[in-house]
């Protein structure tokens, strides 16, 4: 006996089985089936069942059973590894080297016959078949999960979406509602603001007149309180008071600048303020400018600002032209700027369009030009859109002429907007035309974007586009930021064409680094149109130039992939294909591949059909029919579906029987049957394509496939819930004449099969047998 018993674990309570009187074994057995025989017997042993009971419970027949233990027959290796299952479920488990033992004294028992031992290695092979049957049918089953799962989550996801958009409808629809409310308020608004601003220019006249009807009641208030506090003094002292009196008159007439400052500090000192104001207007009245500008000065330096600044509006109103002009040289040299800011400002308050223009050729004639242009500049801020006229038409002619057309630049970057363009049309029908041209220019150099957009739709609506025009051609020379805000605040406008045009200038004339900067900042901003005219825009110029606005786009957000992609998105399919080839013309192949992808997953068919018609037009490369075979060859199969579609909507039918040859041409069952689904599922519903596509796959199938992968192919079809698909192919497939039969095989080749009736009477002779043995 072998040392196969020695291997077995004891581990039943009462010891070791006994096992069944073993089998006698012929003289002339050979050695290696003697000693398999020996084996069996010590493993079956272990089981302490009869070769009967065995028999009935392994479905064998009981002289298979006896022959296979006593040598005659070298067993299957299925007996034997049977055998060790059942001992090891009896507690008595097998030592991984004795079953390795076991093995291979079974190997060596086969090969004495020949016959047996092809017969088992065929057993074998069929063994490892069936075990790599079993482990992809496992694999094609966690796969379709997988695909449930995806399938169910896009279901989900697309129920989401759609719910979104609902939302994101329902909340438009109120957000128009709103807008609509408010732009009647705000067209309310405006007209009350223009009302307000009438009212203004009203009051600020009436406001002029009364400061003046004002200094006239003080002045006359100044003498009443001189002549009471006279009065008053003659009532009770007419002595002290006359001689006070007489004093300041005396003071008045005969003391010095510096004097009368120290005497009104006096006077301020006492809390005689009245009486001070009156000795400084009194003596503003009567003596020269260069004293008057003096004693403002020294009351300045004084710390007495009150006094000084309190008799500025009566000089002004009292004093000729000629005279203020030369008082505000006078405290100018005496760096007295406070009070000649007071006289300047007074003056644009009240003087008269004649007399600010007179004022100015006093100032410019003293030297003084800047003063003067400040004077016109102030005063064409804040006076009326007539008297600016005035101011401009007395300066006609003069030597401030040039002053008043630098002036008008502030009032056009100060005044409202509606201010300014009624100005131009004043100035063109008093016939200044220079004055009425210069006033746009202005407007584009010192306004906002939001306020230039806004100037050229107040223009445009008075049907004066040339000035709209000008506006937005002068406002273009300002910086990138500028630029970048015009853009967007003219698409805000509604003036799409406008913002285009800008766009085209910019890229025309900008450096790369430029023009990336404003492709990135209007793709941040939604504004996907312009940046895409910019990048467009863009590839017309050199191959080196696009690199290198590529490279620069690269570096910041989005990336260049992101707007290539998003131009791929919103443009129509020969822009789309117009992106690709100049992207492959310039060495870009990702890029250009980018673009290809992008319009064939994202696009309805009917577009990514016009896209590929366009690439052929251009005799790209991509869609020659060898690029496309080697494509579908590297691709996965279900990433060719959309290409597939879009080929048969572009009416390419021999570049659709490229790709099926490159997607067929793999052989992969797995790959083609998601590729057929994936058809299925992309397809149109109201004008299919798929059909047509998936007959050139069957054809292509059964012209190229061998018999039994074509049956396995059907099969696989009919398991993936393509049943019309799989007869599809059977029916084509069924011309060939072993077909039918490699089909059925399949088909049944791993079912478990019920007992023939050859098996039966095969068993019926071996109990004969078995009855009619000693």
């Amino acid at each position: 006996m072998s040392d196969i018993a020695f291997g077995i674990i004891d581990t039943s309570p009462g010891g070791p089985l006994r096992p069944e009187r073993p089998v006698a074994f012929k003289e002339d057995l050979p050695a290696e089936k003697k000693a398999l025989a020996e084996d069996l017997q010590a493993l079956f042993g272990a089981l302490g069942i009869s070769r009967r009971r065995y028999a009935v419970r392994r479905h064998l027949d009981p002289s298979s059973v006896t022959r296979y233990l006593n040598g005659d027959r070298v067993p299957p290796w299925d007996f034997v590894a049977g055998l060790i299952s059942d001992v090891r479920q009896e507690s008595a488990p097998l030592t991984l080297q004795a079953e390795a033992a076991l093995r291979e004294t079974h190997r060596v028992a086969q090969s004495a016959n020949r016959r047996h031992s092809a017969m088992q290695e065929l057993q074998d092979e069929l063994a490892s078949a069936d075990e790599e049957t079993r482990r992809i049918k496992t694999r094609e089953r966690a796969l379709e999960q997988a695909l449930h799962d995806r399938e169910r989550s896009l279901s989900e996801s697309t129920s989401r979406s759609q719910h979104l958009e609902r939302d994101l409808d329902n909340q438009q629809l109120a957000h128009r509602a709103d807008v609509a409310l408010w732009e009647g308020e705000y067209e309310q608004l405006r007209r009350d603001c223009d009302d307000l601003r009438e009212e203004m220019v009203h009051l600020q006249e009436a406001l002029a007149v009364t400061r003046a009807e004002l200094i006239a009641a003080e002045e006359q208030c100044h003498q009443l309180e001189t002549e009471l506090d006279a009065m008053a003094q003659l009532e009770g002292g007419a002595e002290g008071a006359s001689s006070l009196m007489a004093a300041l008159e005396a003071a008045n007439q005969t003391s010095s600048v510096a004097e009368l400052v120290e005497v009104v500090g006096d006077l301020e000192a006492r809390t005689q303020q009245a009486i001070a104001r009156e000795l400084v207007s009194a003596a503003s009245r009567s003596r020269r400018v260069e004293e008057v500008a003096a004693l403002l000065s020294g009351l300045q330096r004084a710390g007495l600002h009150a006094h000084a600044e309190s008799v500025v509006p009566a000089l002004v109103m009292t004093r000729p032209v000629a005279e203020t002009a030369a008082l505000v040289g006078e405290l100018h040299r005496a760096g007295f700027e406070e009070g000649v800011a007071a006289v300047l400002r007074s003056s644009v308050e009240l003087k008269s369009p004649c007399d600010i223009v007179g004022l100015s050729l006093g100032l410019h004639r003293s030297g003084l030009g800047e003063l003067a242009e400040s004077l016109l500049t102030a005063a064409f801020v804040v006076r009326t859109v007539s008297e600016v006229v005035a101011v401009t038409v007395w300066a006609a002619g003069t030597e401030v002429e040039p002053l008043s057309l630098a002036a008008l630049g502030p009032a056009a970057g100060r005044r409202y907007v509606q201010e300014v363009v009624e100005l131009v049309i004043a100035l063109r029908a008093a016939g200044r035309h220079k004055h009425a041209e210069s006033l746009p220019v202005a407007v584009a150099e010192r306004r906002e974007p939001s306020s230039v957009v806004t100037a050229m739709e107040c223009f445009t609506s008075r049907g004066m586009t040339g000035e709209a025009d000008l506006i937005l051609s002068a406002t273009q020379s300002r910086g990138v930021s500028h630029v970048l805000a015009l853009v967007r605040a003219l698409v805000q406008g509604r003036r799409s064409h406008d913002a285009a045009s800008v766009v085209d200038r910019a890229v025309g004339l900008w450096p790369a680094d430029s023009v990336a900067t404003m492709i990135a900042d209007l793709y941040s901003t939604n504004h996907f149109p312009q940046a895409a005219q910019a990048l467009m825009g863009s590839m017309r110029h050199s191959a080196a130039s696009t690199r290198s606005l590529l490279c620069c786009l690269d570096e910041a957000y989005p990336g260049a992939e992101a707007v290539v992609e998003m131009v791929a998105a919103t443009g129509s399919p020969e822009r789309a294909a117009h992106l690709f080839t100049s992207l492959e013309t310039r060495e870009l192949p990702q890029l250009a591949e980018v673009v290809f992808q992008h319009t064939l997953r994202e696009k309805p068919t009917g577009h990514a059909g016009m896209f590929l018609q366009a690439l052929d037009h251009s005799d790209a490369a991509v869609v020659q029919e060898d690029q496309l075979c080697a494509r579908a060859r590297a691709a996965q199969g279900p990433s060719m579906a959309p290409l597939l579609l879009a080929l048969t909507a572009a009416w390419r039918d021999s570049a659709v029987t490229a790709v099926v040859r490159g997607c067929t041409g793999k052989r992969d069952i797995g790959e083609l049957v998601l590729l057929l689904r994936q058809l299925h599922n992309l397809d149109n519903r109201t004008r299919p394509r798929a059909p047509d596509v998936v007959d050139q796959i069957i054809a292509s199938v059964v012209q190229s496939w061998p018999t039994d992968q074509q049956a396995v192919l059907v099969i696989a079809l009919a398991g993936a819930g393509l049943p019309q698909d799989a007869d599809r192919l059977s029916c084509r497939a069924a011309r060939q004449p072993k077909f039918r039969g490699v089909l059925k095989y399949e088909q049944t080749k791993h079912e478990q099969k019920v007992l023939s009736l050859a098996f039966w009477r095969k068993g019926s002779r071996g109990r004969n047998d078995e009855q009619s043995a000693p």
